[in-house]
């Protein structure tokens, strides 16, 4: 572990996760963590916690740079994913380390990732190498996640949902079917779905960036909150 990332993501970083519960008289025995895309926790995963407790679960949107930390710019974003994903051990600590800082209110829980963008990403590694983990949701997540070493040491109980824009610039067709064959050679319950028509963000608002590549599809948004209302209710 490289002393610029413990500088960067653990040495004197204060974090507000932002935890919400249902209001209701009992909660679903799941809690859903929510990892943020390349710029930090927003409103954006916030409201999204928001939305997830109103199915009746607890969940947590995780701050994952800390207070004040979020890069703004598009090269700082840059630098700031390549450091936090240099090393495989440094990043699954991390993973760790905030996963229970993020669950530890919410004990006996049965856990369950769910990422945006890069923090789809972190959401399958979470779900691969941790081995507390339930279950993991990826929304136009990258699929150039660390594998487990050695495979033995995957997490077996885990389930998988992965959605995907088909027209996202971020994840090749190369990219898509090398995770797809991973997480069958690995024997986990996986599901891999293709979303016709839509780009890479297509479940953020605040993407309108089509020519890039980047767009917001309420069609695949409506589609992916219903997967994830499933999945779920699957492993509750």
């Amino acid at each position: 572990m490289s002393s610029e990332f413990n500088k960067r993501f653990i040495d004197g970083v204060e974090r507000s996760h932002s935890h919400v519960a249902w209001d209701g008289e009992d909660t679903v025995n799941v809690h859903v963590l929510i990892w943020p895309t390349w710029g930090g926790l927003s409103e954006f995963e916030k409201g999204f916690a928001r939305d997830i407790a109103s199915w009746g679960y607890t969940a947590t949107a995780v701050d994952l740079y800390g207070q004040g930390n979020n890069p703004t710019e598009l090269q700082a974003k840059a630098d700031t994913l390549k450091l936090l994903v240099a090393d495989r051990v440094a990043l699954t600590g991390l993973l760790n380390d905030l996963t229970h800082e993020a669950t530890v209110a919410y004990p006996n829980k049965k856990i369950v990732h769910v990422g945006f963008c890069l923090g789809g990403r972190l959401a399958i590694e979470a779900g691969l190498h941790l081995p507390v983990s339930a279950g993991s949701v990826s929304y136009h997540g990258l699929m150039n996640f660390y594998r487990v070493e050695p495979e033995s040491k995957a997490n077996q109980e885990a389930r998988f949902l992965v959605c995907n824009g088909y027209q996202d610039p971020m994840v090749d067709e190369d990219s898509a079917e090398s995770a797809r064959a991973y997480f069958d050679e690995l024997g986990v319950d996986w599901q891999f779905i293709d979303f016709g028509n839509a780009k890479h963000s297509f479940m953020l608002p605040s993407a309108n960036a089509p020519q890039d590549g980047h767009a917001f599809s309420p069609i695949a948004n409506q589609r992916g909150r219903a997967y994830l209302k499933g999945f779920l209710e699957e492993i509750a």
